[in-house]
C-alpha cells in the first residue's frame, strides 16, 4: 500500500477502474489483441480456459459455465432445477433487484426473510418462518463481500430438502469457515460487471456447481436449449460470456487474491480511523468469515448530508441500495409487498458506501476518514 499521494485537489473516486487498467494495460492489450487476431469472439480458447480456471479457483471439484450477466446466471441456475409450477424461493429482503428478478424470470414465487442487524445477511433464525409447503429453494446473498452463515443455512435447507443457490455476485474470493464462496450450495452464481471484485470490461456472469450434469444443462439453457449447433432439445435462451470478456477475466484472475487482500487492508484502515464516532455504525466481519469488501458500507441517520459534505470535498460515495426488495415498484404486486422487514429497511435508509478500491493508498483512506470524522 503506497502512502505517497497528493491530495491538493482532494479527489477520491469510489472505484478507480482507470488506474486498475493502466497498471496492467500491457497484459490487457495483449489479451485483446490475441482474441481479435484469432477472430474468435463467441466461444473459443479464452472462454474455455476461464471456465476451467475460475472453477478450480473456487474448488478443484467444481465446474463453471459463463453467461451474459449475473442476472442471467440466477435465472439459468433456477431453471436448471426444473421445479414444479408454483414453487417458491426464499430471498433476503436486502439485496440488489437482480436476485429476485432472476428467480421471477425462472418462474418462481418469492418469499422474503429479513437480514440480521449486524452483518446484514440472511438471518437463519427467521428462515423457517418464511417457508411454506411450496418452498423449494433458498438463495443466500453474500452481500457487500461477506458470506452468509452457510453452515446454519445449509443445515436448515438439508432438513427440509430445499435446494440452495449462493448469490455470489459481490463476494468473489470470500470464505466462510475456510470454505470458499460457491462451494456450499447446490449451485452458485456470479456477476462480472466491471465494478465487481473480479470484473470484465462489460457484462458477464457464470454459474458454478460440483454437479457436471447440472452445469451442462445450464450451458444448454444458455445456448438456445442445446449443447451443439442447431440442436435445440428444449426452449432455452441466448446468454453468452464472450471470448473477449473471458480473455480480460483470465488476466484479472491472476491478481484477484492480491486485490482482495488490498481491499481488506483498506477496510482495516477504515475500521481503525472511524471507530468511536457517535452515530456511525461500521461494518462487522462475522466470526468465521473472510470478508472481501466489495463494498464498505457504514450506517448513519443523516446520510444525505454526509454524502453532500463528502462530494463538496471531492469524495465520491454511493448508496447500495436505497430500497429494500419489498419496497421496489417493480415488485408491488408480490405477496410480500405489504410486509415489513425492519433491518433491511434501516439499511436501505441509512447505508452509505464509502470509496473502496484495491488501488486506494494509505493517504486516500486517511483523507476520506479525516473528512468523515470532521463532519
Amino acid at each position: 500500500m503506497n502512502s505517497q499521494t497528493n491530495h491538493s485537489k482532494h479527489t477520491i473516486s469510489f472505484l478507480n477502474l482507470k488506474k486498475l487498467f493502466q497498471t496492467y494495460r500491457q497484459e490487457f492489450m495483449t489479451a485483446i489483441e490475441s482474441v481479435t487476431e484469432q477472430a474468435r469472439f463467441i466461444g473459443g480458447p479464452d472462454l474455455d480456459n476461464f471456465e476451467r480456471s475460475f472453477a478450480r479457483w473456487i474448488a478443484p471439484d467444481c465446474f463453471a459455465v459463463g453467461c451474459g450477466n449475473g442476472t442471467d446466471a440466477i435465472t439459468l441456475a433456477a431453471r436448471a432445477f426444473r421445479f414444479p409450477a408454483g414453487s417458491e424461493a426464499i430471498v433476503p429482503a436486502m439485496t440488489f433487484v437482480a436476485t429476485a428478478e432472476g428467480l421471477i424470470n425462472a418462474g418462481l414465487k418469492i418469499r422474503l426473510v429479513d437480514v440480521s442487524r449486524d452483518t446484514w445477511l440472511l438471518d437463519p433464525h427467521q428462515l423457517e418462518k418464511a417457508a411454506t409447503d411450496r418452498t423449494r429453494l433458498v438463495v443466500p446473498v453474500h452481500l457487500y463481500g461477506q458470506m452468509a452463515p452457510m453452515d446454519q443455512l445449509q443445515e436448515i435447507a438439508n432438513h427440509h430438502g430445499w435446494r440452495m443457490i449462493e448469490d455470489s455476485a459481490q463476494a468473489h474470493g470470500a470464505k466462510w469457515k475456510d470454505r470458499p464462496v460457491g462451494s456450499w450450495g447446490d449451485a452458485a452464481t456470479y456477476s462480472f460487471f466491471p465494478g465487481k471484485n473480479l470484473g470484465a470490461f462489460g457484462d458477464g456472469g457464470a454459474v458454478l456447481s460440483r454437479n457436471k450434469d447440472f452445469i451442462d444443462y445450464c450451458s444448454a439453457l444458455a445456448k438456445h436449449g442445446g449443447l451443439k449447433r442447431c440442436q435445440h432439445d428444449f426452449p432455452g435462451s441466448n446468454s453468452r460470456l464472450d471470448n473477449l470478456q473471458a480473455a480480460i477475466l483470465n488476466v484479472k484472475l491472476k491478481y484477484i487474491d492480491g486485490w482482495n487482500e488490498n481491499r481488506r487492508k483498506v477496510a482495516d484502515m477504515y475500521q481503525e480511523a472511524l471507530s468511536g464516532i457517535e452515530g456511525l455504525q461500521l461494518p462487522i466481519e462475522a466470526d468465521g468469515a473472510k470478508h472481501t469488501y466489495h463494498l464498505y458500507v457504514v450506517l448513519l441517520n443523516d446520510r444525505e448530508k454526509l454524502m453532500s459534505y463528502l462530494k463538496e470535498r471531492g469524495i465520491e460515495t454511493f448508496v447500495h441500495y436505497p430500497k429494500a426488495i419489498h419496497e421496489l415498484a417493480a415488485l408491488r404486486g408480490e405477496t410480500f409487498a405489504s410486509e415489513h422487514f425492519p433491518n433491511a429497511e434501516r439499511l436501505a435508509r441509512e447505508g452509505l458506501s464509502l470509496p473502496m478500491c484495491p488501488t486506494m493508498t494509505t493517504d486516500d483512506v486517511a483523507y476520506v476518514s479525516e473528512t468523515v470524522r470532521t463532519y
